[in-house]
């Protein structure tokens, strides 16, 4: 039985209001931080970065920084692959 994909979130950056102790600039190194030259699934990724952001005491959740890696791609900063909206169907990157 396979599992029919669906929009995790539909939540854009430009909807999202950063702690004032977290700047774009913080909040985008800890994301490279734990990127990888290799395609990895959107879920994964987010997984990760919700880590390092409670180890930071960040309140940031899975919404927002899907919204900030959808930027990132489309800034070309990241590769993705797929729906990023649907964070188990797509995948992410470093660019080479």
């Amino acid at each position: 039985m396979s599992e029919i994909p669906e929009i995790s979130s539909d939540l854009r950056w430009d909807q999202v209001r950063l702690p004032t102790s977290v700047s774009e600039a913080d909040l985008d190194g800890m994301i490279l931080s734990v990127m990888s030259p290799y395609w990895q699934k959107m879920a994964m990724v987010l997984g990760h970065a919700v880590g390092q952001c409670s180890k930071r005491d960040w309140p940031i959740g899975k919404e927002a920084l899907a919204a900030r890696i959808q930027v990132l791609v489309e800034s070309d900063r990241l590769e993705g692959r797929g729906d990023l909206r649907m964070w188990r169907f797509s995948e992410v990157r470093l660019k080479d």
